[in-house]
């Protein structure tokens, strides 16, 4: 049978398939809680302007200077079919890694002409367990697009130097600046261009300088795109063009520089021997060339290039492999400084450089030693060891506790495992864990002291526990630590209402917006006071200046539809529990509401839909059934009535409205049959 492009491409798609298969089981771990769970941007359509507009993390309520609306698109179009569901979240990501593999195999057969680099190479990269995390960790979609719209563009750039049309040309422009949009790591496109011009397939027999000419568009492209995002679309307020400062952002130059070979080194270490694999991976700064094992990083290097140039003599490949590494690796070594001296997640692109140089040394010097078939043994045994590594590291990221628990595994010496501490702690508040929480926040503190956030959070599991004066200390030691840490005036002036001390409250929260006069939650919990208090006015307009500020958020909707409820303005509050809906609110509270104030504004059929959607949510609540049963029964449904009171009373045996209503229709429905034997 003769083995085609297409046997391949399927063959490649099966094997990562069966690796990844797990991961369609994973849960949402990490930043998917502020990048999809609570990112009302990427529920509506109506916030696509807003994605292109604002900065990555802008819609779950955190800053950064992330610009990645590409990203944000994608999940905008996964929520439309899967909501929450991880599921479909895991499975585009596994089929754009799919899509990314099939390009590498195009791209490699069209650069090298040999089918079985092209196979040897793509596979590798399908299943390498150092670049695994892009496929598990949902928020890496950006690295897969960004691959995808680089590898579209190389590939149509590649088709363009051999049919000459200048629509494949513009194509791949296109594709350039798409990647741009996925993630800052994609600046380094133009430089692998030129390894293509350089290359047969480019013209590197044809006047390859003469072909550089091409690039300038892409540079364009580029000079453009790097304005803009240290103008417009620079959201660090002018602290970092880029991104924010950052622990690398500290360290000068030569640091980083020196630094980078054991950068480099570790990078190349994890592709070969995939051990110990984790996010946060902590490398510490090299602050001297005589410091104790640099110069053995530094020879290495050294040796590296020696042992290539001979090598590159004979083999092309192996040069054009290397390089493509160490180009895409580039935007990553901290020559600018980024966010951290290391990341799994960056090598996706550059190690597609060190499979080709893998391949070409499988093909061009293994197997003429060693014979096709035990050649191909080999290859298969890599292949099962890449497999079980990665299969191995799937496990990890079943949730936001295994992810972190497998970090402080590995990563017990670093200076900034505290932040591993609270990140675990936050994954178990999640799960609903109250006290193991506590446990790791308060390791995170006696790790750094004067971690404000780790305070912060200790108070929310302290609130949580039933501990109110704890809370109450940890909110003021957090504000103590950092005086504009919003989150704890916004925590300690929410605990103050729901003790009772609204005045106390109001004035906390008074404070934070004198901090900050847009500081949204500081508006949102002032209205829960003054609604505690029983000032609607004020409450109303608070919950106003908080939509205001964040439009897209949906609790001051709910909130003012309650208020309205309150004043009975049935009208405004079906207004603003609708807005509510369509923000993203879906829990049984909100249902319930809603057609309390459907039946308020005569739409009864809506009202009972809304108690029947409430119920669905969460069956273990009486309200739903007394509202149903008050339904039934002011339109004579008295045996309908008189179940849904029977079932409010099952859940709340001892609430007494619910006794007297099942008396009251007992009453009325036994006048009823009285009349019609009349």
């Amino acid at each position: 049978m003769k083995i085609t492009k297409i046997t391949h491409i399927l063959f490649i798609s099966l094997i990562i398939v069966v690796v990844f298969s797990s991961s369609l089981n994973n849960k949402f771990a990490w930043d998917d809680k502020f990048l999809i769970i609570n990112n009302p941007h990427i529920k509506d359509s109506m916030y696509i302007s807003k994605i292109f507009s604002s900065q990555l993390y802008e819609g779950g309520g955190m800053h950064s200077n992330f610009y990645r609306p590409i990203q944000l698109l994608s999940f905008m179009m996964d929520y439309r079919i899967w909501k929450l569901n991880p599921f479909g979240y895991h499975l585009t990501s596994l089929l754009a890694h799919i899509f990314n593999s099939a390009l590498v195999y195009l791209i490699i057969l069209a650069i090298s002409l040999s089918p079985c680099i092209a196979f040897i190479t793509a596979s590798l990269f399908g299943i390498a367990p150092a670049i695994s995390s892009i496929v598990f960790y949902t928020p890496a979609r950006s690295d897969l697009l960004m691959a995808l719209f680089i590898l579209l563009s190389i590939w149509f750039f590649i088709k363009y130097k051999e049919k000459k049309k200048a629509s494949l040309y513009i194509i791949s422009i296109i594709f350039f600046a798409l990647a741009l949009l996925c993630k800052e790591m994609a600046v380094m496109l133009p430089l692998l261009l030129s390894l293509i011009i350089f290359s047969p397939v480019g013209g590197g027999r044809d006047r390859p300088l003469h072909h550089l000419k091409h690039l300038v568009f892409y540079l364009v492209i580029l000079a453009i795109y790097i304005g803009l995002r240290v103008t417009i679309l620079n959201f660090a307020k002018g602290a970092n063009p880029i991104i924010d400062l950052s622990f690398s952002a500290t360290l000068p130059l030569w640091v980083r520089f020196l630094t980078d070979f054991k950068a480099i080194f570790l990078y190349l270490r994890i592709l070969i021997l995939p051990l110990g694999l984790h996010i946060e991976r902590f490398v510490e700064p090299v602050r001297s060339i005589f410091q104790s094992g640099i110069l053995p990083y530094i020879a290495g290097f050294i040796i590296l290039i020696l042992v290539v140039k001979k090598i590159s003599d004979k083999n092309k490949l192996i040069l054009f492999g290397s390089l493509w590494f160490l180009f895409a690796i580039l935007p990553v070594l901290n020559i600018y400084p980024i966010s951290v001296l290391f990341g799994e997640g960056w090598l996706y692109i550059p190690s597609i450089g060190f499979f080709i140089v893998s391949s070409a040394i499988f093909q061009d010097i293994i197997k003429p030693r060693v014979g096709k078939i035990f050649s191909w043994i080999l290859i298969t045994l890599f292949l099962f060891y890449y497999a079980f590594f990665t299969i191995a590291y799937g496990k990890v990221w079943k949730d936001s506790v295994s992810v972190f628990t497998n970090v402080l595994k590995y990563e017990k010496a670093s200076p900034f495992i505290y932040l591993t501490y609270n990140n675990l702690g936050m994954a178990y508040s999640d799960k609903g864990d109250i006290e193991r929480p506590i446990e790791y926040y308060k390791k995170s503190i006696s790790l750094d002291p004067n971690y404000f956030e780790a305070y912060n959070n200790l108070g929310v599991s302290y609130v949580a526990s039933g501990k109110i004066v704890k809370a109450i200390k940890s909110f003021k030691r957090a504000i103590r630590l950092k005086k504009d840490y919003m989150s704890s005036y916004a925590n300690l002036g929410h605990l103050y209402t729901l003790i009772g001390f609204k005045n106390r409250a109001i004035e906390v929260l008074n404070a934070a917006i004198k901090i900050d006069p847009y500081y949204y939650k500081a508006y949102c919990n002032l209205g829960y006071a003054y609604a505690d208090k029983g000032d609607t006015a004020k409450a109303e307009e608070f919950f106003k200046k908080a939509s205001s500020l964040r439009e897209e958020d949906c609790e001051p909707h709910y909130c003012l539809g309650a208020v309205y409820i309150k004043n009975k303005n049935y009208k405004k509050a079906l207004d603003e529990f609708s807005k509510a809906l369509k923000l993203g609110l879906h829990d049984s509270e909100i249902y319930n509401k809603l057609g309390f104030a459907y039946i308020k504004n005569g739409r009864f059929k809506d009202a009972e839909a809304a108690f029947m959607r409430s119920l669905a949510l969460n069956k273990d609540q009486f309200e739903p059934h007394n509202n149903l049963g008050n339904l039934y029964s002011a339109f004579g449904y008295f045996d309908l009535a008189m179940h849904e009171y029977r079932e409010a009373l099952r859940i709340e045996p001892c609430n007494k409205g619910i006794a007297d209503n099942i008396g009251k229709t007992k009453k009325e429905w036994k006048e009823a049959l009285i009349k019609k034997h009349r």
